[in-house]
């Protein structure tokens, strides 16, 4: 099959990221890297929970103040 757009320049960055393609589609045994993923997920929970705790005011912190600062009324 037969491109029907070749470009004419190359990005030098293509050669840096190919090799990072080359492992495309090919499964690594074992569990990879889903423990780091969900090390993060979890990371991110926590942090939105505690966004939300202190917004909602279940967490006070002394000077902090969640009122909106423009009025829209």
């Amino acid at each position: 099959m037969q491109q029907k757009y070749v470009s004419k320049k190359t990005a030098p960055l293509q050669y840096a990221l190919r090799a990072f393609n080359s492992e495309a589609g090919r499964v690594t045994p074992g569990w990879g890297t889903a423990p780091l993923m969900g090390v993060l997920l979890v990371s991110l929970l926590v942090f939105i929970i505690i966004i939300l705790q202190l917004y909602n005011g279940t967490i006070l912190l002394n000077d902090f103040d969640v009122t909106p600062v423009f009025d829209l009324d």
